[in-house]
């Protein structure tokens, strides 16, 4: 898929912290699973990632630790605050009506009819 980070773009913060409401993670892995999820049809550039979680960082909405991997290499790892809990507790009190939303205008099936 061409350019699929830019699908995204908008959602990374909520897709990280929705990530980090399951379990710590470190940027490598949240890669994979943004990957495997999307059946690789969407990749998120290494960039574009540590932006966001220098953002949710500097917004005090993930933490960060580090830890050991099972082969005992140290990793930087994620998680998520209570202010990020609350974050995207609230987006998904929203998601429902925005995918709706995308897809009725993308799709193109909406009815509009302009005054004359």
């Amino acid at each position: 898929m061409t350019n699929s980070g830019e699908f995204i773009r908008g959602f990374t913060d909520y897709i990280v912290l929705s990530i980090l409401s399951k379990f710590d993670s470190y940027g490598y892995e949240m890669s994979r699973i943004i990957e495997f999820v999307s059946e690789n049809n969407i990749q998120l550039t290494e960039a574009a990632l540590y932006i966001a979680l220098k953002r949710l960082l500097n917004d005090g909405k993930i933490t960060t630790y580090t830890g050991k991997n099972k082969k005992g290499m140290s990793r930087r790892y994620y998680q998520i605050t209570p202010k990020g809990k609350k974050s995207i507790k609230d987006f998904r009190k929203d998601w429902v009506m925005i995918e709706n939303t995308l897809s009725t205008l993308v799709g193109g099936n909406f009815d509009y009819y302009r005054e004359s």
